[in-house]
């Protein structure tokens, strides 16, 4: 990110903007710890207990009134309801995600909240190093501190902790795998592929998030670790089908049936713009488009082909803007994956001029759409403003595939 010059001479801007973001930052994560104690509504962890008593979640999902009497969850939603709050089931989850879920019910519904947020704090420390480890291994630690500094004192991010969502842990997970891809170490073949395959299984919890962003080890030629990832889950469907007592095809539908009744919540999403056959057929397009930038994008494009699938991943399905803490991670875009490269002037006008436009997405992401309090109008135009953004990207992607495998600037 070799982009602005005076933020890169005068050290003791950079210092002063990094002790600011750092103070944001630490008041985030205990805002949203505090959040998480009090709040975790999106855990799961009612769909996860009923799934373990051998319930059916997805019934009691669409049949609130049903899980009347059921004291494991009857104690659940009396931490919500006695404080005057409305809480139900909302099991969006396939049966082999819940069943990733499993150990934290073991914990009482307050204690399973507090060890959650505790562990995603984890999950960000992780996804942090991890990020410096693989697409961010060449830029500058100022830069990236700010960056992830930003990403932690945002909203989005707050929000993440307090409602109790999953997407730290999914991404944590997905960011594990392209370690082991990238950094192999000592580990033989078999064992390596093995990591990233269960790396990628469990990162599928936020499957609307990371489903885009397999297709970047499509790109790395992990055709295999991608079929068993998948393999994986077909295998807990089955199972999950005969502890349920209930058909395989029942346990893909009724998820998504589930997921169906939240999709007009999202944030500026398609699904929130466009009427249902045109989001369908537009989200099949955009799909079909980020597969071919898989296989066709150059080797040294892995950086800007990440970033592509970053900003699709978060509107081509249901997201609420809690999830955005991740378009962070889109900034790879801006890392030279070898340092040395040579820049003309003219391809860095165009970067100065994206990273400009990022930066105030950045902005209007971490801390706009909140003072908005997230009305039609703000949305409206960030949304405007992101897609905008993102097909520029993309069309930066299209015009990296080159026969003789270089990516042009």
């Amino acid at each position: 990110m070799q982009l602005l010059r005076k933020w890169k001479d005068n050290k003791a801007l950079r210092a002063t903007v990094l002790v600011m973001l750092a103070a944001l930052a630490l008041v985030s994560v205990i805002k949203g710890l505090q959040n998480a104690a009090e709040f975790s509504q999106d855990f799961q962890w009612d769909a996860a207990k009923a799934l373990t008593m051998r319930l059916d979640p997805y019934e009691l999902s669409l049949e609130p009134s049903r899980t009347a009497g059921i004291e494991p969850l009857d104690r659940f939603y009396r931490m919500f309801t006695d404080r005057g709050l409305k809480q139900k089931m909302e099991a969006n989850q396939f049966p082999s995600l819940l069943m990733l879920l499993a150990p934290m019910t073991v914990f009482s519904p307050q204690a399973a909240k507090i060890v959650w947020a505790v562990l995603n704090i984890g999950f960000t420390a992780g996804i942090i190093w991890l990020l410096g480890r693989t697409f961010f291994e060449h830029s500058d630690r100022t830069d990236f501190a700010a960056v992830m500094l930003l990403m932690i004192a945002g909203t989005p991010y707050r929000n993440q902790l307090g409602v109790g969502q999953h997407t730290l842990f999914a991404f944590f997970f997905f960011m594990l795998a392209v370690f082991i891809d990238r950094h192999p170490g000592d580990r033989a073949g078999l064992m390596r592929s093995a990591g990233i395959t269960l790396c990628l299984a469990v990162s599928y919890f936020k499957y609307t998030l990371t489903a885009p962003l397999v297709l970047y080890f499509l790109f790395r030629k992990r055709y295999r670790e991608f079929a068993a990832s998948v393999m994986i889950h077909v295998i807990m469907t089955a199972f999950a089908a005969v502890w349920l007592g209930k058909s395989f095809i029942y346990l893909i539908t009724a998820p998504l049936k589930v997921a169906s009744v939240l999709a007009s919540e999202g944030g500026i999403d398609l699904g929130v713009f466009l009427p249902q056959g045109l989001y369908a057929a537009a989200a099949v397009i955009i799909a079909a488009l980020l597969l071919y930038l898989a296989l066709k994008m150059p080797e040294d494009a892995a950086n800007l082909l990440f970033s592509i699938l970053i900003l699709w991943s978060l509107v081509i399905t249901y997201h609420r803007t809690y999830d955005f803490f991740v378009f962070s991670a889109a900034a790879a875009m801006f890392v030279r994956q070898y340092p040395g490269d040579i820049q003309d002037d003219k391809s860095g006008r165009r970067d100065c001029i994206m990273f400009i436009w990022y930066a105030l997405l950045m902005f209007m992401l971490c801390f706009v759409l909140r003072i908005f309090d997230e009305n039609a109008a703000s949305k409206l135009i960030v949304g405007i403003t992101y897609y905008l953004f993102t097909i520029a990207a993309t069309i930066k992607g299209v015009r990296s595939i080159r026969k003789d495998g270089s990516i042009r600037g």
